[in-house]
């Protein structure tokens, strides 16, 4: 599966903040999006994020100001890798404006 790595800088707030904020905004997203059924798990202690589909898997780790994303996307995502970015930054520009 080919791996896709992306940062997305979200100044002024906190790891826990935006641990709080994705942890239960994700499912919303992932409902949204073409993924299928998926598996999703939250670990408060490391404040990430993981989910699992056949079409991705990826682990969303949140930081000091910033969210950083690693995925695994399938052969038939990854032609679709630029919509998934397109997706991203409608939902943090939503979820964090």
């Amino acid at each position: 599966m080919p791996s896709y790595t992306r940062t997305i800088q979200v100044p002024g707030k906190t790891s826990q903040q935006l641990y709080e904020k994705v942890s239960t905004e994700i499912d919303r997203f992932l409902e949204k999006s073409s993924i299928g059924k998926y598996d999703l798990e939250r670990d408060p202690g490391t404040k990430q994020v993981r989910f699992k589909s056949a079409m991705a898997s990826a682990t969303l780790i949140c930081g000091e100001g910033s969210l950083v994303l690693d995925c695994k996307l399938s052969l038939l995502a990854t032609p679709f890798k630029g919509k998934l970015d397109e997706g991203i930054d409608r939902w943090i520009s939503k979820t964090f404006a």
